[in-house]
Order: C-alpha cells, then sequence, then structure tokens
C-alpha cells in the first residue's frame, strides 16, 4: 500500500485505477529494461498521456516481434524440409557433381538463373519466358524514366509559373499601385460639374427655344431635326458621364489606370463644353437678326 496516494486509502475507486496503473508502469518498465539490455533508460515524464503511448508502443512492438518470430520459425522449418528433401533425394550426388564440375563463368550463371527464378516466381525456369520478363521489365523501366522527366519538367514549370504569380501579388500589393489620397476629392469635384451640367441643360433649352420664337429667319424642319439630334446626343454624352461617375466608386487599386480614366473623363468634359459652346454661338449668330447696312 506504500504506493497508494491517501486520497487512494479512503476511496476503492481511486484506490483500483492507482493499482492498475502501478500495474502498466510496471509493465512498461520491464520492457523498456529489455530494450535496452539492463541500461536505465532515458529520463521522461510519467504521466497519463505518456503511460498510454508506450503501452500501445509495447503492444505494436510485441506483436511485430511475434510476427518476426513466426516468419523466422517458418523460414526454419521450410529449410530443414528442403534439407530432409535433400537427404533422400537420389539426384544428390549427380547435382553435387554437376556444380562441382561448373567453371566460374558456369556458376555465375546458374547462380543468375535461379535468383531470376526466384525472383519471376517461375520453380520451372524458362528461358523465353524469362526473356520476355526481362524485356517487359526493361521496358516499364524505360517508361517510368520517361514520365519522371515529364513530371519534374512539369514541376518546374508549375515553379516558375509560382514564382512569377508571387512576383506580381507583391507588385501588386506595391505602393504604386495604391489609390491615391486625394482620388475621392476628384471624385467629388466630378460629380459637382455633371451636376452643374444638368442643371444648366433646361437653361439652355429654353434659350434655343426663346432664340427660335424671336428668329426673323424662318426655321425649317430639317434644322429643327438636325438640332434635336444634337441636343438628343448632347442629353446621351451627359447620361453616359453620370454612368461613369457613378462606376468611379469602383475604380481600381492601380493608380495609373484610375489616373488614366480621370483624365480621358477631363477630355471628354473639355469636348462637351467646346461643342456647346460652339451649338450656341452657331445658334446665336444665325438666329439673330442682322442690322440693315
Amino acid at each position: 500500500m506504500a504506493h497508494l496516494s491517501p486520497s487512494a486509502i479512503f476511496s476503492p475507486s481511486v484506490a483500483r485505477q492507482q493499482l492498475a496503473a502501478a500495474k502498466d508502469w510496471n509493465y512498461v518498465d520491464s520492457w523498456l529494461s529489455s530494450k535496452f539490455h539492463g541500461r536505465t533508460p532515458p529520463a521522461f515524464e510519467r504521466n497519463n498521456d505518456t503511460l498510454k503511448a508506450l503501452l500501445a508502443l509495447a503492444t505494436l512492438n510485441e506483436g511485430a516481434d511475434e510476427e518476426r518470430e513466426l516468419l523466422a520459425r517458418v523460414e526454419l522449418k521450410a529449410l530443414q524440409d528442403l534439407a530432409a528433401r535433400e537427404e533422400v533425394d537420389p539426384n544428390k550426388e549427380l547435382v553435387n557433381s554437376i556444380e562441382g564440375s561448373l567453371t566460374r563463368e558456369g556458376q555465375t550463371s546458374l547462380d543468375a538463373l535461379s535468383t531470376l527464378s526466384v525472383t519471376f516466381n517461375q520453380p520451372i525456369p524458362d528461358i523465353e519466358r524469362m526473356g520476355r520478363r526481362i524485356i517487359d521489365l526493361h521496358v516499364s523501366s524505360f517508361e517510368l524514366d520517361q514520365a519522371t522527366e515529364r513530371v519534374s519538367i512539369l514541376e518546374k514549370h508549375l515553379k516558375g509559373e509560382l514564382n512569377r504569380i508571387n512576383g506580381l501579388i507583391d507588385s501588386l500589393r506595391g505602393d504604386d499601385y495604391q489609390p491615391s489620397s486625394d482620388l475621392t476629392r476628384q471624385t467629388a469635384d466630378y460629380q459637382r460639374k455633371i451636376k452643374g451640367l444638368a442643371a444648366k441643360l433646361p437653361e439652355l433649352k429654353d434659350r434655343i427655344s426663346s432664340l427660335s420664337a424671336a428668329s426673323v429667319t424662318p426655321i425649317t424642319l430639317e434644322d429643327v431635326q438636325v438640332e434635336e439630334n444634337n441636343f438628343k446626343n448632347l442629353m446621351t454624352t451627359v447620361k453616359e458621364l453620370e454612368t461613369q461617375v457613378q462606376a468611379y466608386h469602383g475604380l481600381p487599386q492601380d493608380t495609373d489606370l484610375a489616373r488614366l480614366e480621370l483624365e480621358g473623363l477631363r477630355v471628354e468634359l473639355r469636348d462637351l463644353t467646346h461643342r456647346r459652346d460652339s451649338m450656341f454661338e452657331g445658334l446665336v449668330e444665325r438666329e439673330t437678326p442682322r442690322k440693315p447696312r
């Protein structure tokens, strides 16, 4: 009872658990001593997890030892049977005489033939079948070498692509592809300009109508149709600009690409402003009554 803790004295269940653990540790210690051949095993922490691991290892090791011992017994029994058969073999003296008469090359050939017979599982050697098997093995070896070379080439290409992708990812995470700090302000400015242009369109429409009404020169249907088409084109352009401005919230992180898009919008805005002013000046010059000389 000396190996029991004080709590185990008053608890039968704890006492049983500690007795079982002590029995297991005794088994593990004896197994370790047998493996270290009487030497002291290295120090280790003694807890439940270590005990479970060592018990499992000891069980597997003993099972493997039993299998190895059983295999050794089978091999020994087979050798004994072969030896007994050789003792009663009437051709033993003839075989020994032939083996003794073989040259060194003949002995080497006989050993090679016997090794191939065992490898190919052919108790009675057949030279033709062995030759075919050897050729098949060479073909299989060549195919495996080719497959290995192709896999190596593919692996090399994949590693190159992986390195290229990693480099691209690193460059995309760099400062060059980050949005500019004033991107929000520029977007707000463009939105404000577009709203201003949209607010001026009704005024321009009213001015064109008033000029048409005060015009002395008669306006033909073709002129009205042309101006209407121009106005529709202008409205379409304004709507496209509004759509583009709404899409600015999804601008790419690439600063250069964002600047290119914004520069394109600036060019379009200048062209529209120029076209509007030109149209307005043309209407004014055409519809304003000329003073008689």
